[in-house]
């Protein structure tokens, strides 16, 4: 390849590409689906302005329909964006070959707290890379300053004497976090020795041996390309991944979308990026938790491009307790609502105000969000209870039920491609996934503005299964409570609805709750809020950590207790089928 490096393309993984023989007709019907939802909530709008008799509850409705539509709009027009892309348009699968004159990379492992046999089978598996060990370095950035750790490191630097480890000290939840602890590689331990390129991997990501070779010819037949970023695959998931923690409609859908357009962004483990050009634009973002996200967003407004390989590079670990799972996703939520402090001095002076508009605009959708989720859980039974009409009946009654007949329709078939189109890895509707969590993140974002930054008995380092912010596995947890509440008055009225009906044959019953946009909303409402009921009654089993590992046996005596993924594990990671929940899965 013009690199002028011994690049050669694998075939394609036929797991990924299986489902793109769908890629044509989703895009067509996103574009349907778009422009109809355009014409029908105008003409919504329209009636309802020029009606002599409105209600509260007929704009209720139509706040509803356009703030639930918005949920599928984006995936819509990520689609759009990326146009009719030909059915083989999987990133392709690259393997750099050969040891001489390959540059130099540097992998940095950031930990805080987590049990030292963790991270030491990271260590390993990264030592261990497929790549010349002249060419390599590993530096473990200790921010939980662990002494047993610094001795495990020490004793494998006999081994490995590419290996070392550093730490700032004990910084828990301080000091700009994880970001802090990354910049602190790049700013002041690569002060004299300066790697060209440098990956990041989790304290509990194990990186399969050819990840190098797999992640670097994207950047380096690509010179736009600053940014590689896997998706993750995990070795501890239960059976059907109930909490959709492998947030595979993120990684195959959204990502995927975004990497066609060169901007995929880096939402977790295992990243290999060019070192200058980060450098050059700060470092790791340090206003926020999700410092690698923030990274990706920087880089876009630069004008780099970031990419996704798709294929199994990484195995982490998931948290395996409800509890886990939430702090885990409180973290993200309030990574996302520090997006505002771009305009702060003094991180406003190395950006321009596009690019801080456009990051704080990004960290308030998500936020939003949650908003709009948390309103439609409430309008719903309010809606339900209504026994007149939630539409304008005055005029066009039957040319407002057909484009709402149709708006539905194609949002359904938009979903059923969408599940198709990932080989049916993911259920209809999986951009919902973890939407019954909504008034959990709403509440844990006020309390950390509001009330106390500080985590309670728990960091924000990391997302790790095994760090602090994992609790004893439990059945019950404070974040079902709002949940079942919305549910059980949602059920109550959608029962007093229907009795109601019943009892009323002459009422308005297609104009009122069996109008086809409420009772679309209202279903997957259910399914959602049912999540805890499902978790209550069927709690996941999350395998042992040490079941998903096989200990690799070089047959050098070199390498002791050095581990991978086992091969049912490899094997399986891309043939999951649909898990329970909305629809089954809520975002």
């Amino acid at each position: 390849m013009a690199s002028g490096f011994n690049i050669q393309e694998l075939p394609p993984d036929p797991r990924i590409v299986a489902g793109l023989r769908y890629r044509g007709a989703l895009y067509y019907v996103a574009q349907a689906a778009i422009h109809t939802f355009q014409v029908y909530f105008v003409l919504r709008l329209v009636l309802l302005l020029t009606s002599p008799a409105q209600t509260w509850q007929m704009w209720l409705t139509l706040a509803i329909e356009g703030i639930f539509a918005l949920l599928s709009r984006q995936d819509q027009l990520l689609i759009a964006a990326s146009g009719r892309a030909p059915r083989n348009s999987a990133r392709a699968r690259l393997r750099l070959h050969g040891d001489a004159d390959l540059p130099v990379v540097e992998v940095l492992l950031p930990c805080c707290g987590e049990p030292v046999e963790v991270i030491l089978d990271t260590v390993r598996a990264a030592c261990t890379l497929d790549y010349p060990m002249s060419q390599f370095r590993v530096r473990v950035l200790d921010d939980g300053g662990s002494a047993a750790l610094r001795a495990a490191v020490t004793g494998l630097q006999a081994e490995w004497p590419h290996l070392s480890y550093h730490s700032r000290g004990r910084q828990s939840g301080q000091v700009f976090a994880k970001s802090g602890n990354l910049n602190y590689a790049l700013l002041t331990l690569q002060e004299k020795t300066r790697p060209e390129f440098c990956a990041i991997f989790d304290a509990d990501s194990i990186a399969a041996p050819e990840f190098l070779r797999a992640t670097l010819p994207h950047l380096l037949a690509n010179p736009e390309a600053v940014l590689v970023t896997t998706r993750q695959y995990f070795y501890n998931l239960p059976t059907g991944d109930p909490f959709s923690q492998s947030r595979l409609h993120f990684y195959t859908c959204q990502n995927a979308e975004l990497d066609r357009q060169g901007c995929a962004i880096d939402a977790g483990s295992g990243a290999l990026f060019r070192r200058q050009p980060v450098v050059d634009a700060g470092g790791y973002p340090t206003y926020s938790f999700s410092e690698d996200w923030q990274l990706s967003l920087v880089l876009r407004g630069l004008g780099h491009e970031t990419v996704q390989v798709q294929e199994p590079l990484q195995f982490g670990l998931v948290p395996t307790s409800l509890a886990g799972h939430v702090a885990q996703q409180n973290r993200w939520h309030i990574g996302h609502t520090q997006q505002t402090r771009v305009l702060r001095a003094p991180t406003n002076a190395t950006m321009s105000a596009r690019m801080q508009w456009a990051i704080v605009l990004n960290g308030l959708g998500i936020t939003g969000r949650l908003v709009g989720l948390l309103a439609i859980f409430v309008a719903v039974p309010a809606l339900l209870l209504n026994p007149g009409s939630l539409i304008p009946t005055h005029a066009y009654v039957r040319l407002q039920l057909a484009l709402a007949l149709l708006h539905v329709a194609l949002a359904w078939l938009f979903a059923c491609l969408q599940s198709a189109h990932t080989d049916f890895q993911t259920a209809p509707f999986a951009h919902l996934e973890n939407t019954w969590l909504a008034p959990c993140h709403i509440w844990s974002i006020l309390r950390f503005h509001l009330i106390t930054p500080k985590p309670k008995n728990r960091s924000f380092i990391t997302g790790a299964e095994t760090n602090t912010t994992t609790r004893t596995a439990q059945k019950w947890h404070a974040s079902m409570a709002p949940s079942l509440a919305l549910l059980t008055t949602t059920l109550v009225a959608l029962c007093y609805g229907v009795t109601s009906a019943f009892k009323n044959p002459e009422g308005k019953v297609l104009t009122g709750m069996v109008y086809p946009p409420l009772l679309h909303i209202t279903y997957l409402v259910v399914l959602s809020l049912a999540e805890p009921v499902l978790h209550l009654v069927y709690p996941p089993l999350f395998p042992e950590r040490k079941a998903g590992l096989e200990v690799l046996d070089k047959g050098d005596g070199k390498g002791a207790g050095m581990v991978q993924p086992c091969a049912a594990v490899r094997e399986g990671c891309l043939d999951g089928g649909w898990g329970r929940g909305m629809g089954c899965a809520v975002y």
